[in-house]
C-alpha cells in the first residue's frame, strides 16, 4: 500500500520540476551615470542594499556585470568581485566585446581573461563558488546588424567575432576552477531570432535575453496595456529560435522617467505596472537580472530605468505582495494560437561618447548611464513573422498537471 514516503517523493519531484534554483538579481555597470568609476565601496552598498528588498518572491542577491575589469584600462579585476564575496553576492560576470579596430578587440578580451585569471588566483573559490555564468558580450550583435547601424549605435562586433571570443575563454578557464561555467552572450531578442547569427548559439550553453517593450515604439501599440504581450512574445520567439538552449532574462524593465516612445509613457505608475506584471512574474520563476537598481548618482540620465533614487529610496513598491503577474501563456497553458505581433524597429539611436581615460570607445545608452566600460546598447525589435513556439514552461506545466494527479491519487491511497 503506498503512503506518505510515497507522496512526500511525488513532491519533491514536483518541487524539483518547479523550482530550479533561480537567481534574482540586478544589472550593475562600471560607471556612474556622471561616469565616474565605481569603487568597491559603491558595489558594497548597492549590493547590501539589493539583498534588503522585501520581496515576496526572494531574495535579489545575484548581480550581472558588464566587465571584469577595474577602470578604462589595464588588466586589474573589478572591485565588485570583492564586494560580492563580502555581501554573497552571485555573479553573471561579463565581458565588454564591442571594440573599435584600432584599439585592439582581440587584444581587450585577452585582458578581460586576464583580470578573470589574476580574481581566480586572488580570491580562490570564494570567487569561483559565487560564478553561475559568463557572458561574453553584451548586444555587440544587435549593434553590429542593419537596425543597430541605422539608430547609431555604435561600435558592435559580428557573430564571427564572438565566436572566436566565446572559442578563446573557453580555452582559457578549462584549466581553472571556473571550467564548467556556462558560457552565453546577451543581446536583444532580435539578434536571437536573426539566423546569421545561428553559429553564436550553436557556440554557447545558455542565451542572454534583453526586451525592453518600452522601445517597440514603431508598433501600433507598445504602450504599458500590451507590455506583458510584447514582452511574452518576444520571449517566446527567443525560445524557439535558441534550439533549446534555456534562455536567462538578462535585461528588462520600464523607465520611471524620460521621454515617450510611441505609446510607451516613462512614468512611476506604469514603472510600477510593469513590475507587477513582468517581474513579479519572472521573480523566483527564471533566472532574471533586472535593469536596473540605480540609474541616478547623482545625474539622472535621459531615460532613468533605476528602481530606487541616488539615495536608495524606491520608486514604488517592490513586494509583490499585491501584484497582478501576468505569466508566459505557454507557461499556464501547453498550446496556445495566440500569433505574436509584429515588431517594428526601434527609431531611438544611442550616442557614443568616450569615457575619461579610456582607449576605446565607449557607449552611453539612453537606456541608463552604467554598463561596460560604461552602457549596454539601445534596445530595439525587430519585425519578425515567428510562429508562437513551444516552451519548455509548457512542458512543465504539463509535468505539474500530471504531478498534482498524482498528489490526488496518493491521497487517497494513505
Amino acid at each position: 500500500m503506498l503512503g506518505k514516503s510515497v507522496l512526500l517523493a511525488v513532491l519533491a519531484a514536483l518541487t524539483a520540476v518547479n523550482a530550479e534554483g533561480q537567481y534574482m538579481g540586478f544589472n550593475y555597470g562600471a560607471h556612474k551615470a556622471n561616469y565616474q568609476l565605481k569603487f568597491h565601496d559603491d558595489f558594497l552598498e548597492e549590493f547590501k542594499f539589493a539583498q534588503q528588498i522585501a520581496n515576496s518572491n526572494g531574495k535579489f542577491s545575484s548581480a550581472r556585470l558588464y566587465t571584469m575589469i577595474q577602470g578604462n584600462e589595464g588588466d586589474e579585476p573589478i572591485e565588485a568581485i570583492e564586494a560580492a564575496i563580502k555581501t554573497k553576492t552571485t555573479l553573471l560576470l561579463g565581458m565588454w566585446c564591442s571594440i573599435k579596430p584600432e584599439y585592439d578587440p582581440v587584444g581587450h578580451v585577452k585582458k578581460e581573461i586576464s583580470a578573470l585569471k589574476k580574481a581566480i588566483a586572488k580570491y580562490g573559490t570564494d570567487f569561483t563558488d559565487l560564478v553561475v555564468g559568463l557572458s561574453i558580450g553584451s548586444e555587440d550583435l544587435y549593434r553590429s546588424s542593419p537596425m543597430g547601424i541605422k539608430n547609431k549605435s555604435d561600435i558592435g562586433a559580428e557573430a564571427d567575432d564572438i565566436i572566436k571570443y566565446i572559442k578563446m575563454v573557453r580555452d582559457a578557464i578549462a584549466d581553472t576552477p571556473l571550467k564548467s561555467v556556462p558560457l552565453g552572450h546577451v543581446d536583444t531578442w532580435t539578434a536571437w531570432v536573426d539566423g546569421s547569427n545561428k553559429g553564436v548559439i550553436e557556440a554557447l550553453d545558455w542565451i542572454g535575453f534583453d526586451g525592453y517593450p518600452y522601445f517597440q515604439s514603431n508598433l501600433p501599440n507598445n504602450s504599458i496595456e500590451a507590455a506583458a504581450d510584447l514582452f511574452w512574445e518576444s520571449y517566446e520567439a527567443t525560445k524557439q529560435a535558441v534550439g533549446g538552449r534555456e534562455v536567462w532574462i538578462t535585461e528588462t524593465g520600464w523607465p520611471v522617467d524620460g521621454k515617450d516612445m510611441g505609446l510607451a509613457k516613462a512614468n512611476t505608475v506604469d514603472a510600477q505596472t510593469y513590475w507587477n506584471q513582468i517581474g513579479c512574474a519572472l521573480f523566483g520563476n527564471y533566472k532574471t537580472w533586472w535593469y536596473m537598481l540605480r540609474d541616478a548618482d547623482p545625474i539622472a540620465p535621459e531615460i532613468e530605468f533605476g528602481i530606487v533614487d541616488a539615495k536608495f529610496k524606491p520608486y514604488y513598491d517592490l513586494s509583490c505582495k499585491n501584484a497582478k503577474p501576468i505569466p508566459s501563456p505557454l507557461a499556464v497553458v501547453s498550446t496556445s494560437s495566440a500569433a505574436p505581433r509584429t515588431a517594428a524597429p526601434s527609431s531611438t539611436s544611442a550616442p557614443s561618447t568616450r569615457g575619461p581615460g579610456s582607449t576605446f570607445e565607449v557607449e552611453s545608452s539612453t537606456r541608463g548611464s552604467s554598463g561596460s566600460p560604461t552602457n549596454t546598447a539601445e534596445t530595439a525589435a525587430k519585425t519578425t513573422g515567428a510562429d508562437v513556439p513551444s516552451s519548455g514552461f509548457a512542458v512543465k506545466a504539463t509535468i505539474g498537471f500530471v504531478a498534482a494527479q498524482v498528489i490526488t491519487a496518493a491521497f487517497f491511497l494513505l
